[in-house]
């Protein structure tokens, strides 16, 4: 197999794909990954980006490198079970609890086109705009990029935001969020979201776009999420009631004739 250097960086894609290895049990805990001459030869890299991607896999804890040894991957587990609540809500909450928060911005401005029209607001009409990076264990691990409608965002403040969620400022309660659409994509980090989330930019990275409505069915935040795969996996569960196609999601191709 040989890597490309179209798109991700050399190293980034080895990153990744030795992490899968990691993640996916292929490489066990106390498992010596291939030496480097090896992987190397596997993927037509040179040593530099070999080393490159064992120093991120060790910096972010998969791997244990020893001098004149190799790499043995380290006992760090993934946990994938959460609590009873989990959804989208369990989830709110979960992060609040987890992690930290840092402003951005927080600005009333003029609403692009597109995100207007998904909130329902007129061409031009202004919104309140809130940039934020959440973190986890002092590691930045989602950019937001968020919109709300003006009749919405009263009671979004900077001080309000230090001890309430921004979806129980906006809609009130968690119990009163309703309907939430989200389209999933991969993207290369710009310098602005490189810099944020502290990765190099054209790294690969997950972006997900969201609307939420609350319960009257108005949509009340249109948020863009960028985070790093180094960090963060996008996980979803679906109860039986809801498993068809459009629930769970739906593939649209844009293909171009």
């Amino acid at each position: 197999m040989k890597l490309s250097a179209d798109g991700a960086l050399l190293h980034r894609q080895l990153y990744v794909l030795l992490k899968e290895q990691i993640v996916s049990g292929r490489y066990r805990p106390g498992d010596a990954l291939p030496t480097q001459e090896a992987l190397c030869r596997q993927f037509s890299i040179s040593r530099i980006t070999v080393r490159r991607a064992l120093s991120d896999l060790a910096d972010d804890g998969f791997v244990r490198n020893r001098q004149g040894v190799g790499a043995f991957v380290t006992a760090k587990t993934i946990d994938t079970k959460h609590g009873p609540d989990f959804g989208f809500i369990g989830d709110l909450r979960r992060t609040i609890k987890e992690t930290t928060m840092r402003i951005l911005a927080l600005e009333v401005e003029r609403c692009p086109r597109p995100i207007a029209a998904h909130l329902g607001i007129a061409d031009g009409e202004q919104a309140l705009h809130l940039v934020r990076v959440r973190s986890f264990e002092n590691k930045p691990v989602t950019l937001l990029d968020g919109w709300i409608p003006m009749p919405f965002a009263r009671a979004v403040t900077e001080e309000g935001l230090k001890t309430t969620s921004l979806h129980e400022l906006i809609a009130g309660s968690f119990e009163k969020l309703g309907g939430v659409a989200q389209e999933v994509n991969a993207a290369l980090a710009d310098p602005f979201v490189a810099r944020a989330l502290d990765i190099e930019i054209n790294s690969a990275t997950l972006k997900i776009d969201r609307l939420v409505h609350n319960r009257d069915g108005a949509p009340v935040h249109y948020v863009t999420v960028w985070t790093t795969p180094r960090r963060t996996r996008l996980v979803m569960e679906v109860s039986a009631d809801d498993i068809d196609g459009y629930n769970v999601g739906r593939l649209l191709h844009d293909v171009q004739k």
